[in-house]
């Protein structure tokens, strides 16, 4: 499901990033690749606040859509 879908306070897997090379380059640059543990910390009109190995970060909803996770 897409990031996007996750409830905020829930936790969940990566599992794929469907966007495209620089986006993806970009993203792991942040910690942000398969396997890795993500949770939703907040959501404001589709964007969301996300922590990411003890970090937090902003991602805009059209990014987080394409960001596939597992719970």
């Amino acid at each position: 499901m897409p990031l996007t879908m996750l409830s905020p306070g829930k936790e969940a897997v990566i599992n794929a990033c469907r966007a495209k090379d620089s986006t993806k380059k970009f993203l792991e640059g942040l910690g942000i690749i398969p396997g890795v543990s993500i949770s939703v910390i907040s959501e404001m009109s589709g964007n969301l606040i996300v922590s990411v190995k003890g970090a937090r970060l902003a991602l805009n909803k059209g990014i987080a859509q394409q960001l596939l996770v597992k719970i």
